[in-house]
């Protein structure tokens, strides 16, 4: 469910649910966590966007979980015992998609 629905359902303000699940401060210091590399962050874009195809596409139609596999996937090369715990992953996101521009913020329950 995006924020746009959870928001209109629950009657609960996008920005307290942001504040809620994101925490109020420094939301954008954990893309630094992940420490990806700009041919990374690409290569995120390009899995997500694909921007190869599409320059100015910022909506994905794929799960966070498969998101999050794949920068796994991407940072084990660098560091194999790198994984997002807890909400790490869904806040790295979060900030990917607002460094980028992404406005699709698509869930897929069935993960």
């Amino acid at each position: 469910m995006r924020f746009t629905q959870a928001s209109s359902k629950y009657g609960i303000p996008k920005g307290t649910l942001y504040d809620n699940i994101l925490g109020k401060s420094k939301r954008m210091m954990v893309l630094d966590e992940a420490s990806l590399t700009s041919d990374e962050e690409n290569a995120v874009l390009e899995f997500c966007c694909e921007i190869s195809v599409s320059p100015f596409n910022r909506r994905t139609k794929k799960s966070l979980h498969s998101i999050l596999s794949f920068v796994e996937k991407l940072r084990r090369a660098r560091d194999p015992d790198f994984e997002f715990q807890g909400l790490a992953g869904f806040r790295w996101w979060w900030a990917f998609c607002k460094k980028h521009s992404i406005v699709s913020l698509y869930f897929d329950c069935r993960d």
